[in-house]
């Protein structure tokens, strides 16, 4: 299965909303006359509005195809405890009219983004809570997360790579990151042991995919990656939409946190905030920035 972490490589798939509306209209006939709304592309997949209450994600990818064919069945056994929003698939759709993936149907959840609507530091704590509810222990023979389910050492190069684009780009305020102080962050992560079991992961906990209501938590979307991983993951992923004096707070409402995991929960921090700042999205990267400058690892040019 190929390995999310690492750049996609082959020209994305586009559908216009003629195929859009064959695709909807004859798989899920009780939606034929809702009204497709706006997209959102992401690097990944797409998604539609349709009507004032459901959504479809798309595959942009067909390496992808399999994270939407397994989701609704995947995730509707742990969801069902959930207490918290959540926008995730209710119900999956095939191939079909020349669009060679399987894509998913989702409860659509009117708010902003995290990315657009920072959480303010009331969120800390429902988020840290909602987090350690999806971290369920997952069974041994569990469906792995193609992003929490990659060992850090094998994110070395890449996370090379993304580091010395964050250096050649530059940080805000005429500062340079720090390229020694933040692959000490990394390596410290990587020489830390996986010390926890595997539990049920997101994979996706970025600024796009956190639900903000003028600053409160208000849900997770985008769980095609759902899987077995390692919640340190998660929570790395989790820390960048948040300024760290808020951090404390998320962990006390997740719960015991191991010192080793806090190694590595550091390392997918940095991980995911160099991925952040080399997307086209002005908002994700300006909360990448500022999570990487409150660990002193930007410093004046």
């Amino acid at each position: 299965m190929p390995d999310a972490a690492h750049p996609l490589e082959s020209e994305p798939l586009y559908l216009p909303d003629e195929q859009l509306r064959l695709l909807i209209d004859e798989q899920f006939p009780h939606l034929a006359e809702r009204e497709l709304g706006r997209r959102y592309t992401l690097e990944d997949h797409f998604a539609i509005r349709i009507g004032d209450d459901y959504g479809a994600l798309f595959p942009r990818y067909a390496d992808r195809d399999y994270l939407y064919e397994r989701a609704p069945e995947l995730i509707r056994p742990q969801a069902r405890a959930w207490t918290f929003p959540a926008s995730f698939p209710i119900a999956g759709g095939e191939p079909g009219h020349g669009y060679p993936c399987h894509w998913t149907l989702v409860e659509w959840v009117s708010a902003s983004t995290a990315g657009f609507v920072p959480l303010h530091a009331d969120s800390a704590a429902p988020f840290g809570s909602a987090i350690r509810q999806i971290h369920t222990k997952a069974p041994a023979d569990a469906a792995t997360n193609p992003h929490t389910s990659v060992s850090l050492s094998r994110l070395a190069r890449r996370f090379e790579e993304l580091l010395s684009r964050a250096a050649a780009s530059g940080a805000p305020e005429q500062r340079e990151i720090d390229a020694d102080a933040t692959r000490t962050v990394f390596e410290r992560g990587i020489a830390a042991p996986m010390d926890v079991d595997p539990t049920w992961t997101h994979g996706r906990l970025e600024p796009r995919a956190v639900l903000s209501d003028r600053g409160q938590f208000a849900g997770v979307l985008q769980w095609h990656n759902y899987g077995s991983g390692d919640p340190a993951a998660d929570l790395g992923y989790a820390t960048n939409l948040l300024p760290r004096t808020d951090h404390q707070a998320l962990y006390d409402a997740y719960g015991a946190i191991s010192a080793a995991t806090h190694a590595r929960i550091g390392a997918f921090q940095v991980f995911a905030a160099l991925r952040h700042v080399s997307f086209e999205d002005p908002f994700v990267m300006r909360l990448a920035w500022e999570r990487l400058l409150e660990m002193d690892l930007a410093a004046e040019a």
